[in-house]
């Protein structure tokens, strides 16, 4: 009997010890260890027309390049809009931000022609994530330099300084802040 009083202590000493290990480990993690949620930003493509893969893909392109945000396609009117429309000239994609992560991508039936359309709707998408047009002389291998990298750049990959932009912009900021530079978001 007074061996199985041994061996009953000696396994409540050793479950004790386990416990105190545990709840020494859990101590010692910080609070921002766990992974938080990606910040999920809501976008139809019913009126995307032809550009919706190309749209499909450009949101693939930013989920993958900034963990902490998420384009989430739905099949109802959602905060972010995208259009495809066409004018007389054949250019002009363009965005309307009306707060991070809100607005309308308005994407030209003829630039398709002349770019290729993923890199099209990255570079728009990255307007509402907070990014600006880079202009003239400009680089291909920046997805924000647009245009101005000429026809020839089929490159719809944002590079790391572009991918971390939109990271610290979204770690300080929430989907529906103001971005600079596009005025004081509206409702509707």
């Amino acid at each position: 009997m007074e061996i199985v009083a041994v061996q009953r202590r000696a396994m409540n000493l050793m479950a004790a010890v386990v416990c105190a290990g545990a709840v020494v480990v859990g101590a010692g993690a910080p609070a921002n260890a766990v992974e938080s949620e990606p910040e999920v930003i809501p976008i139809d493509l019913l009126l995307a027309g032809s550009y919706a893969d190309s749209v499909r893909d450009a949101m693939g392109i930013w989920n993958k390049a900034v963990p902490g945000i998420k384009f989430v396609e739905q099949d109802t009117p959602a905060a972010l809009r995208v259009k495809e429309y066409t004018t007389a000239n054949g250019t002009g994609s363009h965005s309307f931000v009306n707060g991070l992560g809100r607005g309308w991508v308005y994407l030209e039936t003829g630039d398709a022609q002349k770019y290729k359309p993923s890199r099209i709707a990255v570079h728009e998408l990255g307007h509402i994530l907070s990014l600006s047009d880079l202009g003239p002389g400009s680089v291909c291998s920046k997805v924000m330099s647009g245009a101005w990298a000429g026809p020839e750049c089929t490159n719809d990959q944002p590079d790391a300084e572009e991918a971390a932009e939109v990271a610290d912009f979204f770690a300080a900021h929430d989907v529906g802040d103001p971005v600079p530079g596009w005025g004081t978001p509206s409702e509707g």
